[in-house]
């Protein structure tokens, strides 16, 4: 199998080590001597799982993780352009909502859950009218707590009963605390953080990843955060709840069997009700969720079982 990655330039010329994935190794040639900003590497390895390709220099400029791609199986290749079916959770507002509309308008099937039904009534007709070709029945929409593992479980049982096993989840749900000090935060409103982002994370996996395992393939992304990555002061119980997700995700990759990836995904920083909430008007300085989503869509639809176990970032 060819893989085929980007390296940074570099004013030296030799030999430099790169891995591949947690275990292979390998030594490439490295002779662009600032001629050009990225230098191509093939590398002929067996057939195996892989996930990343990056330099463990000390110079911090070879800690960059690059994106790679496999060639010469097709198992392994992109899989964007085939029609999906997503369920995302979250889906009548912010970055759920946004994500679920331009993969609609890209033809791929919405299994979309919410809280609010008034909401979801709203979102109906939007993303009826965004679908391509313009749909009322193609997609699923339920009202579900995704903190209650016995509403997720009902709605594991509609979705297999309508629509089937959904080829990747997207666990978008979200909520954050009020900007606080931690001992300052009712311990109502830290519960809710961690019930809606993390509980609710693992209530989702809990009910699909049993039936993904019967088909023996399936994406998993759970949205993490900066913060997920980093701290903040006054947002502690959501920091708490995102880096959780990290943790989350990275055990899920080790319990999967070949054919099925599990990210953790932090979208960055984006003009949401949650950003609003913390930064106030200066907030709408950043990219909105229509701008993200595309983006977002494109990473998410790539995804294969290579990226198993990867933190990636929109």
């Amino acid at each position: 199998m060819a893989i085929a990655g980007t390296i940074p330039s570099s004013p030296f010329l030799g030999q430099f080590p790169f891995h591949i994935g947690k275990s292979s190794f390998a030594q490439f040639t490295h002779n662009s001597l600032f001629r050009s900003s990225k230098t191509s590497v093939k590398v002929l390895l067996p057939l195996g799982e892989f996930t990343s390709i990056w330099f463990p220099q000390q110079s911090q400029r070879f800690r960059q993780r690059s994106r790679i791609r496999a060639t010469g199986n097709p198992s392994m290749r992109s899989a964007g352009g085939a029609i999906r079916t997503l369920l995302i959770t979250g889906v009548s507002r912010g970055l759920g909502k946004a994500l679920a509309l331009e993969l609609a308008k890209r033809g791929h099937y919405i299994i979309g859950c919410a809280r609010s039904q008034d909401k979801l009534n709203a979102f109906q007709t939007e993303l009826a009218s965004s679908t391509n070709p313009p749909s009322e029945n193609k997609h699923l929409l339920m009202s579900v707590d995704v903190s209650l593992n016995s509403s997720v479980e009902e709605f594991a049982r509609a979705v297999m009963e309508k629509k089937g096993v959904p080829d990747i989840i997207v666990n978008c749900a979200g909520t954050i605390n009020r900007n606080n000090k931690l001992w300052e935060v009712p311990s109502e409103e830290f519960d809710s953080v961690i019930d809606t982002n993390l509980k609710g994370s693992a209530n989702v996996l809990r009910h699909f990843i049993p039936l993904m395992l019967e088909k023996k393939q399936g994406v998993i992304v759970n949205m993490s955060s900066g913060w997920g990555r980093s701290g903040a002061a006054q947002v502690a119980p959501y920091c708490a709840s995102k880096w959780a997700i990290e943790g989350l995700t990275a055990s899920i990759a080790k319990e999967l069997p070949p054919g099925m990836a599990a990210v953790a995904l932090n979208p960055g920083v984006i003009y949401t009700d949650m950003l609003q909430s913390c930064f106030g008007n200066s907030a709408s300085l950043y990219q909105t969720p229509e701008s993200w989503a595309p983006k977002a869509a494109n990473m998410i639809l790539n995804l294969t079982m290579a990226d198993n176990g990867s933190s990636l970032s929109v």
